[in-house]
């Protein structure tokens, strides 16, 4: 609990839903294919942790496309881990790997 009496899960709960807030719409819709994979692990929410959702408005984030989506997660520890994804909902680990897709889908092309 903390000095307000809200618990941190309630707390980081709150603060990605006023995140969410600041996406586009396009960038909403991907959060919900994200939430709603089946393959989701709805229940693996460490204490004092955070998620936190950006898209391509955010400045360290303006690389993405347009509907594509970068998820933060810090746990207990202070190590942070960034996924991607896409609008269909699909999930990425790294940079390249997000660049790699989009060459593939003739999005851009990468010069060795």
């Amino acid at each position: 609990m903390t000095s307000s009496g809200e618990s941190s899960s309630r707390r980081n709960a709150t603060m990605v839903d006023a995140e969410s807030e600041q996406l586009s719409p396009l960038s909403k819709i991907t959060l919900q294919n994200v939430k709603n994979r089946p393959y989701q692990k709805k229940n693996r929410k460490l204490p004092g942790g955070s998620v936190r959702y950006f898209d391509n408005s955010n400045p360290r984030y303006s690389w993405l496309l347009n509907g594509w989506l970068a998820e933060e997660r810090r746990v207990p520890s202070g190590r942070l881990y960034r996924y991607f994804y896409d609008p269909v909902g699909r999930q990425y680990r790294t940079k390249t790997k997000v660049l790699c897709a989009w060459e593939k889908m003739g999005v851009i092309f990468i010069h060795p």
